[in-house]
């Protein structure tokens, strides 16, 4: 009886021992960087890191294994990963060792990933659950919630204000501290992609092939460009404002007046954001290719054959760029002329874009992997 009690001991202590444990954001971590606080880096959405010594080789650092998918786009404030899986968890990791640092209650599937804003994190759940919630990662706390119909997948904080859409075509501001309203524009259309900002515009696509062009300030439109498909990924803003629909085009805009400065139509339907670094766009597409165009006129530069369907944006690091499949591979690949540096098979689907912090690349796959890509020491 008592070998038995021993042996039950044995297998349940450990088990207790590693079980996460609520996070708690401690004034050592507010101190560490946030390169990729939103859900495509920067408030423009470029999907780029210039700093960090990242070679282009998949060194594998550290992986975790999870029970759950991502259910939206993974983000790295203070030297965590934040990792919002389907199970009602939002959970953080230390980027630097892969150790879990703890989990906040999401109660629902995080598809907006999440946006801090000091020690206020933000995010919303998926339609069942149609919430969107603030918590205070010092204390664990939820400080408010409000409903809001299927968000979409990202939001950003522009000028105190949290802003989100929706998939009823409503984009709405919130002050972040008590969720207070503060405007709300309303579309004919949905809004299945995050909003992008830049120059004192809130860029929003939406699946009426339009982006609303929003001012910030007060909500009211400044001005808005038809194309000819749906618009279901954030768009890019740098010198122009660049864009995709589900028809395969690429678009570059001119921020001022929403001129259509050029088109290229690529070969196959396009579900993502351009990556966007030293003048070159950087587009995959369901035709499963990685295309780097010319940001100034939109010609091609180069193509790369992934062989398989790409659904996540890709991702620039330094002097590479990074590009998963819904077949599991990841390609690193030179910016310049599209080489193949390195490509790794991983388990499970690549939906989600890879994250960096200039140092490490993170992905997270389909299957509830998540791996950490770097240089390792000699």
């Amino acid at each position: 009886m008592a070998q038995r009690f021993l042996i039950r001991l044995l297998i349940v202590v450990p088990l207790v021992l590693s079980c996460s444990h609520p996070y708690r954001l401690t004034e050592q971590q507010l101190s560490r960087s946030s390169p990729w606080p939103f859900h495509r880096g920067d408030l423009s959405s470029l999907g780029s890191v210039h700093e960090g010594t990242f070679n282009g080789k998949l060194d594998i650092l550290w992986e975790r294994k999870r029970g759950e998918k991502p259910a939206g786009p993974l983000s790295v404030y203070h030297g965590s990963l934040v990792y919002p899986g389907t199970k009602n968890k939002i959970r953080f990791y230390d980027g630097l060792t892969g150790k879990e640092l703890g989990y906040i209650k999401s109660h629902g599937a995080a598809q907006t990933g999440v946006a801090i804003h000091d020690s206020l994190a933000f995010f919303a759940t998926s339609p069942r659950k149609s919430w969107l919630r603030c918590v205070n990662l010092r204390s664990g706390k939820q400080l408010w919630k409000r409903y809001i119909k299927d968000a979409a997948a990202g939001s950003i904080i522009v000028d105190n204000k949290l802003i989100i859409g929706s998939t009823d075509g409503r984009l709405t501001a919130y002050r972040p501290e008590d969720g207070s309203l503060i405007w709300t524009f309303e579309a004919e259309g949905g809004f299945v992609a995050p909003p992008s900002f830049a120059n004192g515009r809130v860029f929003q696509p939406c699946d009426n092939g339009t982006l609303y062009v929003i001012s910030p300030t007060d909500g009211s439109e400044l001005y808005r460009v038809k194309v000819d498909g749906p618009m279901v990924s954030a768009v890019a803003v740098s010198t122009m404002v660049y864009a995709t629909d589900m028809f395969g085009h690429v678009y570059g805009i001119e921020p001022e007046d929403g001129r259509i400065v050029w088109d290229n139509r690529l070969n196959g339907p396009i579900w993502t954001t351009p990556a966007v670094s030293d003048g070159r766009l950087f587009v995959g597409h369901s035709g499963g290719e990685l295309v780097a165009l010319d940001a100034a006129d939109g010609q091609i530069l180069w193509q790369f054959d992934a062989g398989e369907v790409v659904r996540a944006s890709a991702t620039v690091v330094g002097g590479y760029v990074l590009v998963g499949t819904m077949g599991g591979k990841l390609f690193s690949l030179d910016a310049a002329d599209g080489r193949l540096i390195e490509q790794r098979q991983l388990n499970g689907a690549v939906a989600c874009s890879p994250v960096a912090d200039g140092d490490r690349v993170y992905v997270a796959t389909e299957s509830g992997m998540i791996i950490c890509f770097g240089q390792k020491d000699e």
